[in-house]
């Protein structure tokens, strides 16, 4: 357990919105230096459900890693810290609202009943069901929670998603449509970068906890951890496979330029993965060594 100081929860947090601007500096700068935003071609059904399957199990594994963390934990208490994480990292809670609501008329309310609020609902019963499983069939037997995670998300996929897509519709009248006046295009004004950059804090706070459960999982050797939470993290938030994908699947003619388009988010969890292990090895490492000196 990592026990920091007031100001080494300070710095932490400088630290931690600094690699928020580095990061989405990545693909603020791609784009400024002219790399297209990724362009699909129409996908195959199988090719989100594999998506989606992959990153639920990765919530499985995340489950897990939470219940070791805090035994204490309630089933509500559980699903809550699933349920957070895993909205911070998609940043449904404050980026993505907050970054597209300013350049979509600065509507922030209607884009949220419309395109944020549906994936939240997602997020809460999937992670719910999730923690279920865990919780019931992890400690019995793994290839049964595994396949039983399978099934759950193609049934969410097919049956359940265009629900919560659909539920928040009877309210779109009594909100305030954007002015496609007011609608931003590339290239954005400064405030869009800032904004952006900013609220980009979310998903790394939130790499930086699964960082440390990662850590407290026995990986505590940097290049293991630095290995283990990028892997993680293009799991969890389904860079590293949309990656490999979008190679096959985009209407972009050339394959370096495919490579650049996509890149650009790719490399994002890549830097994070990075910087929130460094992070976690310092601090502890100064941990046992001041706790090695007062022991002496």
């Amino acid at each position: 357990m990592i026990f920091l100081s007031i100001k080494a929860r300070v710095l932490l947090g400088l630290y931690l919105l600094i690699v928020a601007t580095l990061a989405v500096g990545i693909h603020i700068q791609m784009t400024n230096a002219g790399v297209s935003y990724p362009q699909w071609v129409d996908q195959p059904v199988w090719l989100p459900l594999s998506l989606f399957i992959l990153q639920n199990i990765g919530i499985l594994w995340l489950s897990e890693r939470i219940k070791e963390w805090k035994t204490s934990l309630s089933f509500i208490g559980q699903w809550a810290v699933l349920f957070i994480t895993m909205a911070a990292l998609q940043e449904l809670l404050i980026r993505l609202p907050l970054t597209a609501g300013y350049t979509v008329d600065q509507q922030f309310l209607y884009l949220w009943v419309s395109n944020y609020l549906p994936e939240l609902l997602l997020t809460l019963m999937t992670t719910g069901v999730i923690n279920v499983i865990s919780r019931t069939l992890m400690l019995n037997n793994k290839v049964i929670a595994v396949l039983v995670v399978i099934i759950f998300t193609v049934l969410s996929l097919f049956f359940i998603q265009p629900v919560f897509q659909d539920i928040t519709q009877p309210l779109m009248p009594y909100l305030t449509s954007p002015d496609s006046a007011g609608v931003l295009e590339v290239p954005y004004p400064w405030q869009v970068d800032v904004i952006a950059s900013l609220t980009f804090i979310e998903p790394v706070i939130a790499s930086f906890f699964v960082c440390y459960l990662i850590y407290l999982n026995h990986y505590s050797k940097h290049k293991n951890l630095m290995v283990q939470t990028i892997l993680t993290l293009l799991i969890l938030t389904e860079s590293g496979v949309t990656f490999v994908f979008y190679l096959y699947y985009s209407s972009i003619e050339s394959y370096v330029d495919r490579i650049l388009s996509i890149s650009q988010f790719t490399l994002e969890w890549v830097f994070i993965g990075v910087a929130v292990s460094s992070a976690v090895v310092y601090l502890t490492r100064k941990q046992r060594s001041v706790t090695i000196y007062s022991a002496w």
